[in-house]
């Protein structure tokens, strides 16, 4: 770690989770023996994340934003200072197990085709996290929004866009990996280009890993390397803007890869789901009288009314 040559570098962007943070980078240190460099790109945290990075470690570099940039362009400011062969994205809550970093290392200098390579996560309570998807379609958008993956399980194309738990058992080429822990070979990097900034927080991944399948270059799930994903690090404190930055992310990527007769395909889908949701939710609201039950009803509904007029009901 710490090497003036390195050939990873590690990017982990940081927004108030600061014990996170410290986790993640003690075990990516414990894990590694590959030479890398660890920058830490922090979008403007109040809870005293840069004074415990720079006591804990002040091998890493930092970067400190003045305020939350967002995810997609708080790596590039990472990208922009990376030395390595190879660029590793790492979400703060995550933890490396078994030398994950070194084996995709080893995987990408053995497979030159190969542009993103992914490991398996798995949660909290280590059970699978099932984080392969599918490129996004109005048929398995139909599967996963309108039901129709349960009401017709025999119909592949509506099998929905997570890839089921018997896929992770081996190695595979894949569609979209979770950005929360990728390795990106620099060759490829610098055809395909960085992150779209126009994706806030989430779905960045899925627009890159399209850009990066439609530029020749291989996605591969890689199962004999691990990681815990935790999830939601940085979300959880704002479920329902959370919610809303998450249809927006996937309108902007329909946007941009789809026609416009899908597009609008797409959010007349969507509109149902959300309609059906408020209903439901409402009902289970009145009877639980919980937060979490109205929550839901809130983040389905705000995604509605701004689907349907543009405005947001999220604070």
């Amino acid at each position: 770690m710490g090497t003036s040559t390195p050939d990873v570098s590690i990017i982990i962007v940081n927004w108030n989770t600061r014990q996170y943070l410290l986790d993640v980078i003690d075990s990516l240190q414990a894990q590694t023996t590959t030479p890398t460099e660890i920058i830490v790109v922090d979008n403007g945290s109040q809870d005293g994340s840069q004074e415990a990075l720079r006591q804990a470690h002040p091998q890493v570099i930092l970067i400190e934003n003045d305020e939350n940039l967002g995810f997609a362009k708080a790596n590039n400011i990472g990208f922009q200072r990376a030395r390595g062969r190879y660029f590793c994205l790492v979400n703060t809550d995550v933890i490396a197990l078994d030398g994950v970093i070194d084996k995709m290392v080893a995987y990408l200098d053995a497979h030159p085709d190969v542009g993103i390579v992914g490991p398996r996560t798995l949660t909290r309570e280590l059970t699978l996290r099932q984080n392969c998807r599918r490129f996004p379609t109005l048929a398995n958008a139909a599967g996963d929004f309108l039901f129709l993956s349960r009401l017709l399980p025999g119909v592949r194309k509506f099998d929905g866009r997570t890839l089921p738990a018997s896929s992770y058992a081996t190695t595979h080429d894949a569609e979209v990996l979770s950005g929360c822990f990728m390795m990106v070979r620099r060759e490829a990097f610098d055809q395909v280009g960085p992150l779209d900034e126009a994706f806030f927080f989430y779905g960045e991944d899925t627009d890159w890993c399209r850009r990066f399948h439609d530029a020749g270059w291989r996605i591969v799930f890689f199962a004999e390397a691990e990681a815990i994903h935790f999830g939601g690090g940085s979300s959880k404190a704002y479920p329902v803007k959370y919610y809303l930055t998450m249809e927006k992310a996937d309108l902007i990527y329909w946007r941009k890869h789809a026609s416009r007769p899908a597009q609008v395909g797409y959010v007349a889908i969507k509109c149902i789901y959300h309609t059906v949701c408020v209903v439901g939710w409402l009902g289970l609201a009145a009877l639980r009288r919980d937060e979490q039950s109205r929550l839901k009803l809130r983040g389905h509904a705000t995604n509605l009314v701004w689907l349907t007029t543009g405005r947001s009901l999220a604070s």
